[in-house]
């Protein structure tokens, strides 16, 4: 045990160390997109929040059987406007095929078994976390059009995302391209929220401070409440503004990043969301969709898991045994 403590006395020294700039992260999926920022303003505190903000979060699990793949994708609209998935209709339902052929089977059922991008069908040569990225966008996307245009519409995640490892190319690259496309057409007038942000370096690069976009905001608002931006990323035509939040945390502030395709749009959001956010740092309607989400997943899971005639893997089975945790 004693090399636990050892290492928590190291954790301050290589946090101090994280500040400095860092080359690109080797081995990791990050974000892509060109970024750049002529200049960028830092603001302490935040202000009231406005009265009417609505919260959209999905949640995405995973069952593996023999030879199937099942995606089971819900989701909550939160505020004003109520609606769930499922609920309001959508395909929450993905088969990913481990296999050749088959797909036949499932003509007529109602599930998401064939891309409405790429039209070619979830089976061995389709990347699982494509099609369960799919899948899931599908059902954000139906629930973005149960919202009337009224208030501001908290999304979980960004307004369009660039996967670095199809940026550039490759098999999926169009299928990214389209979803991004489609999403930005969707989500004009929202604000999406992205929790995890030590995967991206477009303030680090843009400030040269901090080895990721956590540590740059972290040392840029000197570990205090406030917001820091605009950083602008393009990707194939489309552009959105990024603003970064840090929220108070017990050992200082957490950090999560606002964006919108309008710069004012962003920067409004930044100013006030710290005002929402609840103890782990996360606006409260967000926090509340994600918890409907999620409840609503582990229970679509346990029937699933109920109702099969057939058993899970392994690691199908860690999934249903997270789900029945939820409950």
């Amino acid at each position: 045990m004693d090399e636990l403590f050892v290492l928590a006395g190291l954790l301050g020294v290589l946090g101090e160390s994280a500040g400095e700039p860092s080359v690109e992260l080797v081995g990791a999926r990050g974000e892509g997109g060109v970024s750049s920022c002529g200049y960028y303003v830092v603001r302490r505190g935040f202000g009231a929040p406005p009265g009417d903000v609505h919260g959209l979060d999905s949640h995405t699990s995973v069952v593996e059987f023999e030879g199937v793949s099942v995606i089971v994708a819900t989701g909550a609209l939160v505020g004003r406007v109520l609606a769930t998935v499922p609920g309001v209709a959508a395909r929450w339902l993905g088969v990913r095929l481990n296999f050749r052929g088959g797909v036949e089977l499932l003509e007529g059922s109602g599930l998401y078994y064939r891309s409405e991008v790429l039209g070619v069908p979830f089976d061995a040569g389709f990347d699982l976390e494509a099609a369960r990225d799919e899948v899931r966008y599908h059902v954000e996307g139906v629930l973005a059009g149960v919202w009337d245009g009224g208030g501001v519409l908290l999304v979980d995640g960004p307004v369009f995302r660039v996967p670095d490892v199809y940026q550039s190319g490759g098999g999926f690259f169009r299928l990214y391209l389209e979803l991004a496309r489609a999403r930005a057409a969707l989500l004009r007038g929202a604000v999406g929220v992205v929790k995890r942000v030590e995967r991206s370096r477009y303030l680090a690069r843009c400030a040269g401070v901090g080895s990721d976009d956590e540590v740059a905001a972290r040392r840029l608002l000197n570990n205090s409440p406030g917001y820091v931006g605009p950083v602008v990323v393009e990707w194939e035509g489309l552009r959105k503004y990024l603003f970064y939040v840090a929220v108070p945390a017990p050992r200082g502030v957490r950090v999560f990043r606002v964006e919108a395709l309008e710069e004012g749009l962003a920067e409004e959001a930044a100013s006030w969301l710290g005002s929402l956010s609840d103890a782990s740092g996360l606006p409260l309607p967000l926090a509340v969709a994600d918890r409907v989400a999620r409840r609503l997943n582990a229970a679509a899971v346990k029937l699933l898991y109920a109702a099969s005639p057939v058993e899970p893997t392994y690691r199908g089975l860690e999934v249903v045994q997270e789900a029945l945790g939820e409950l």
